[in-house]
């Protein structure tokens, strides 16, 4: 007989994978310069070189929504949690440009594979707690790059190598990815006569996907061009600050953490609306009052708007009849990952046409279209959990 596990513990147990994934993920951005100094590469072949993890990403995603289908969330979760960490250990050993490059790949393949099965394992915790939760393991996402941050600034202080860094964590994710796993739960399954593995999406999705994709175009482009539009605020070109950046991240943090709460009181719509009118109204802000203390607030704002959006599109995709749950999730994932790579290049070919202050406008205007598409097309009375 199968033992039956309380669903406050498998919350548990996902949970940890959450915060493993986004401590993996920042311990390898916390290297980065150390290791472009140690390979000897100027900026350009380092972008050439960065882009193989996004591009592993963007290859694993249709393969993602199979494998965890016909394979199960729980032991995808496992074997593509190992891999994430095992490859962050493998960068370490690295010592031809081409070696990186390669694990790069590997290195975002997995980390998708990992995302989709873990929210597709979050999703059915969701359904036997009967109450949102997504929300707050992206928000232990967040706490664990964070976590990754603190942990990186720390071992270069003690002058550990890229090497002896990335192998205590990936040994310490390890061990923790293989005691939770006895506690992740099977998946239900599902009416697979009704639901496709590979088609393509239909409107509802597209819709969802539309709805990622505008958000991940803000996150991407936050994270690249903030620090420079608070620079040019603080009027002093030999100053780099991340402060308005680090405001945005620890509000898109706690608005992870509390997004649970708001999903039960507001629902998904109301909940998205005020999301989008969020973004709009903190980049108006910032960009309106060129003050510091406007532009921190400002961005924090948009950090609590973008927060809860991808958790709520994979709650709803999640719950579609027309695809299997994880290839839903690859869905919608896939066009919303087109945002976050395309965001950051259209803002610089924006700016370098009419300056930054203006190209940052059309992220306050993707607010107002993440507020417009949730108001026109996510059912009132949606299901929260």
């Amino acid at each position: 007989m199968s033992r039956v596990i309380p669903p406050h513990v498998s919350r548990l147990a996902v949970s940890w994978y959450f915060l493993c994934c986004g401590l993996v993920f920042s311990s390898w951005a916390s290297r980065i310069p150390a290791i472009k100094d140690y390979f000897g590469m100027n900026e350009a072949k380092l972008g050439s070189v960065l882009f193989m993890l996004p591009f592993g990403s963007l290859v694993a995603l249709p393969f993602a929504g199979w494998a965890v289908h016909r394979l199960g969330s729980r032991g995808m979760t496992l074997l593509s949690a190992l891999g994430y960490a095992v490859l962050l250990a493998a960068i370490g050993y690295t010592v031809e440009i081409w070696q990186l490059s390669l694990v790069l790949f590997l290195f975002g393949f997995f980390g998708d594979i990992l995302n989709i099965s873990m929210n597709t394992q979050g999703l059915g915790v969701q359904k036997k707690m009967n109450r949102p939760i997504l929300s707050s393991l992206h928000g232990l996402w967040s706490i664990g790059a964070l976590l990754g941050a603190v942990i990186g600034g720390w071992t270069m202080r003690q002058e550990w190598g890229t090497l002896k860094h990335f192998l205590w964590v990936a040994i310490a994710c390890v061990v923790l990815a293989l005691v939770m796993f006895v506690f992740l739960i099977q998946d239900e399954q599902g009416t697979e006569g009704n639901q496709k593995l590979f088609s393509w999406p239909g409107k509802a999705l597209l819709l969802l996907g539309l709805i990622c994709f505008c958000t991940a175009m803000c996150e991407g482009a936050m994270a690249d061009w903030s620090s420079l539009y608070y620079r040019q605020v603080l009027q002093d070109p030999g100053k780099v600050s991340t402060t308005g950046y680090t405001a945005f991240t620890f509000a898109m943090a706690i608005g992870r953490l509390m997004g649970d709460r708001i999903i039960r009181w507001l629902r998904y719509r109301n909940t998205l609306m005020l999301n989008g009118l969020l973004i709009a109204a903190g980049l108006a802000l910032a960009l309106g009052i060129q003050v510091p203390v406007a532009v921190i607030i400002g961005y924090a704002l948009v950090g609590l708007g973008v927060s809860s959006v991808i958790p709520i599109v994979y709650m709803i995709a999640g719950k579609s009849q027309e695809m299997a749950p994880a290839a839903a999730l690859a869905a919608v994932s896939t066009i919303g990952f087109t945002g976050f790579l395309i965001g950051p290049p259209v803002i610089g070919f924006i700016a370098h046409e009419t300056g930054l202050r203006l190209a940052l406008v059309l992220v306050l205007i993707l607010g107002i279209v993440i507020t417009y598409i949730s108001a026109k097309t996510i059912p009132e009375k949606t299901r929260k959990s």
